[in-house]
């Protein structure tokens, strides 16, 4: 059973910063859209003051070995919840474990009385796609405003 810890700044960082570049890698191909180490620690640093309960770090017998990242925000004309992040390290991949990160998104999220939430993957990440679909996830658009199209999708949660 995996726990989850709210991030610590300055003791995780170094961790977070590896997993972002890593998760880049796996969406895109590459790390090179995953910006400065500067720009996202200021990110998180901001969105731990506005909803700390949505910044994550994943332990599995207290090694970090993943990150859930949530926010609660705007989207035409309703709040919604918005995962930027579900990551895992590549050896707890494709074993049935991501079930456990979307089970603790949508109990955060139910417990801020969030009754949708929304990420987005990249049209050619076919696998993540279809976990997404498997867990009750629906295909809203695509979005091809960024250098990399991608599918919004949403969760309702009853």
């Amino acid at each position: 059973m995996f726990s989850y810890h709210t991030i610590d700044i300055e003791q995780d960082f170094e961790t977070l910063y590896k997993f972002r570049k890593d998760s880049y890698v796996v969406s895109f191909g590459d790390d090179s859209l995953s910006g400065s180490r500067e720009s996202y620690m200021n990110k998180l640093k901001e969105r731990l003051v506005s909803f700390p309960d949505g910044l994550v770090i994943v332990k599995n017998n207290n090694q970090p070995i993943g990150q859930i990242t949530m926010q609660i925000k705007p989207y035409e004309g309703k709040i919604i919840g918005y995962v930027n992040l579900f990551y895992l390290i590549e050896e707890y991949r494709n074993k049935g474990f991501g079930d456990q990160l979307i089970q603790y998104a949508d109990k955060i999220f139910k417990k801020h009385e969030v009754t949708e939430y929304h990420l987005r993957v990249t049209t050619t990440n076919e696998r993540a796609i279809y976990f997404y679909k498997k867990q009750g996830f629906k295909m809203l658009k695509k979005e091809e405003k960024h250098s990399v199209p991608r599918y919004r999708m949403c969760k309702i949660l009853l």
